[in-house]
């Protein structure tokens, strides 16, 4: 009974020793990818020319498209309330909403047309096929593609990715408008930070980040931090977002966008919060 009970303990130990070898192992090429390929990838990739450069027809007040995903519950249509009614103020806005759903809805048609604002409404069903971190990944990604079908390469725009449950500034537009290529800004309450991102620029550079989580990213930004001009879309057609932890970053690394080229014209001022209302208990 002694030798067959050590027989199992030896099996159980050499299960333990592989799963531990596996989970590693895991852990180490993800670094390694991390840390070595992708930017070795993305340096190769950016010294490539793009198939074109877009030449811009500048505007005296270049248009924002602003993406949003949202999607079904209670506090659903009091945030679109609040953020269309700050999306009113600003002028040259189209805002791109897309609902996480399998048709458009009425809650969401009835708000957009009253709105009184220039939009586009799309839907698209999040998590088909499964992700693995970012919720609502095909409806960002068919917010991409309707920009790259509808607007000219040519334009003056600048896109900009609006949270539903964000609070804005109307002074953070003026921040977008100035972007030539990609620009960065601080984002208020993240990761248990009074604010997160660039907080020490000269010279339209970013000198110095404070940054709680994983501060090694390529670019380490909240999706609420950064816009950038429509024609990197065009320049680099194959940039998409990719279902990562750091997709913020990795997107901009597509658009060839780094540490040293991207613009921040303003690191004193918040002026874009992650806000959260909470969630009501209703009793049904």
């Amino acid at each position: 009974m002694s030798m067959q009970n050590h027989k199992v303990k030896r099996w159980f130990l050499a299960i333990a020793l592989i799963v531990f070898g596996l989970f590693f192992s895991q852990v180490f090429f993800t670094l390694y990818d991390f840390y070595t390929t992708r930017p070795q990838k993305a340096k190769a990739f950016c010294q490539t020319k793009p198939p074109f450069q877009v030449e811009t027809v500048k505007e005296d007040l270049p248009i924002i498209y602003g993406v949003t995903s949202t999607y079904k519950r209670y506090l659903q249509l009091p945030e679109l309330t609040r953020l269309s009614q700050t999306l009113r103020h600003i002028p040259k806005f189209h805002w791109i909403l897309i609902e996480d759903s399998y048709e458009k809805t009425e809650t969401v048609t009835k708000l957009l047309q009253q709105s009184g604002l220039n939009y586009t409404y799309l839907n698209a069903k999040n998590n088909l096929p499964p992700t693995k971190f970012i919720k609502d990944y095909n409806t960002r990604r068919m917010g991409l593609n309707w920009i790259r079908e509808n607007v000219p390469p040519t334009k003056d725009a600048i896109v900009y990715f609006i949270d539903d449950d964000n609070t804005y500034s109307l002074k953070l537009f003026h921040e977008i408008r100035a972007t030539r290529r990609a620009a960065v800004w601080q984002v208020g309450f993240i990761a248990d930070l009074l604010s997160e991102g660039p907080v020490r620029c000269k010279d339209g550079k970013v000198l110095e980040w404070k940054v709680y989580w994983w501060p090694d990213r390529h670019i380490p930004i909240d999706m609420a931090g950064f816009a950038v001009h429509v024609k990197l879309l065009f320049e680099r057609p194959e940039a998409e977002f990719r279902d990562l932890p750091d997709m913020e970053s990795d997107f901009l690394s597509s658009l060839c966008v780094t540490r040293d080229n991207i613009e921040a014209n303003n690191c004193n001022d918040i002026l874009v919060w992650h806000t959260q209302t909470k969630t009501p208990e209703v009793k049904e």
